[in-house]
């Protein structure tokens, strides 16, 4: 791709074909992490954005290193919320290409809650669950979740929020090849470090029907029956709130429905809650809610009243 470069007095402009836009700052001015999502928020018609070395080295700042503190640093969640989202945005940099993936997202989970996350792949759903669990920052907006503002954590304090207060399911499942399926659940357990809260590991593969496999390495299982440990995992810490991407996405239709229903009783029962991704629309009856993410943005927020069990759902829509 050839670079066309104009340049002006007093101006860094770069352009590169039609597909992108280009952010115009006078050279005078004094980058601040404000009047820089001002411009690129008026610049915006198209995803991808051209910007100066010197908004780049800003923006990959912003998304690197922790928020200098200020009024917003002490917010706390509202009583019945565990998660808040306010006005966030994602901005993606590369070389001096910026890339939007989230614009002025506002959302929130309430404790206990079931939420689906819905979207079709490449919407920035992924992208929105690595923020609310700690695994990214956002550039601009707040996050707070369990009375932390998590933009204004360091990574090392990030790396304990996640510890203490979140669970994670994969898609991929992410085992110890090395440890069996015991092992690799009591991964989980080992970091719950309040006593109280310690569960029985042997129970939990009595529930999940996996006491035969307790002994067996990720190689030898089936992959229903190593998502199956991967949520054994997650449930093991037993912590405020599980994230799950995609736990379904590899999975066939009679494991999918293992899974769901898994998630849909531990979350009945024991109130934990559960944000789960997903580009499947036949699961969010499943859901309390179901937040809709196109493009970047959140286009609604369905309310069930009634969540359906998913053995009563056909997930797969066979018509």
């Amino acid at each position: 791709m050839k670079k066309n470069i104009n340049k002006k007095k007093n101006i860094d402009e770069y352009r590169i074909e039609d597909q992108f836009e280009t952010v115009e700052i006078n050279k005078e001015t004094k980058l601040t992490p404000k009047n820089v999502f001002e411009l690129l928020d008026k610049n915006s018609k198209n995803k991808n954005i051209v910007v100066s070395k010197k908004i780049y080295r800003l923006l990959n700042k912003i998304n690197k290193y922790k928020r200098k503190k200020d009024d917003n640093f002490s917010l706390k969640n509202e009583e019945d919320k565990v998660i808040e989202v306010k006005n966030v945005s994602k901005y993606y940099v590369n070389d001096n290409v910026v890339t939007r993936v989230l614009k002025d997202i506002s959302m929130d989970v309430k404790k206990g809650e079931l939420m689906l996350i819905f979207g079709i792949s490449g919407g920035g759903k992924s992208t929105l669950l690595n923020l609310i669990s700690g695994l990214d920052r956002p550039s601009k907006g707040d996050v707070i979740v369990c009375d932390n503002n998590l933009p204004y954590l360091s990574d090392s304090q990030l790396t304990l929020f996640r510890r203490k207060h979140v669970s994670f399911i994969f898609q991929n499942y992410n085992l110890l090849a090395n440890l069996n399926a015991y092992d690799n659940v009591d991964t989980g357990a080992y970091l719950q470090k309040d006593s109280s809260k310690k569960v029985n590991i042997e129970d939990l593969f009595k529930r999940f029907e996996m006491e035969e496999e307790m002994l067996k390495f990720p190689s030898q299982m089936s992959g229903g029956q190593q998502q199956r440990v991967s949520i054994m995992r997650a449930l093991a810490k037993n912590s405020e709130i599980i994230f799950a991407d995609e736990p379904t996405g590899a999975l066939d239709e009679s494991t999918t429905r293992i899974v769901l229903k898994l998630l849909y009783e531990i979350n009945k029962e024991t109130g934990a809650t559960i944000v789960m991704v997903s580009h499947n629309p036949l699961m969010a009856a499943m859901a309390d809610r179901v937040v809709h993410v196109v493009k970047g943005r959140i286009d609604k927020i369905e309310i069930n009243k009634n969540p359906i069990h998913p053995d009563k759902l056909d997930l797969f829509d066979h018509k």
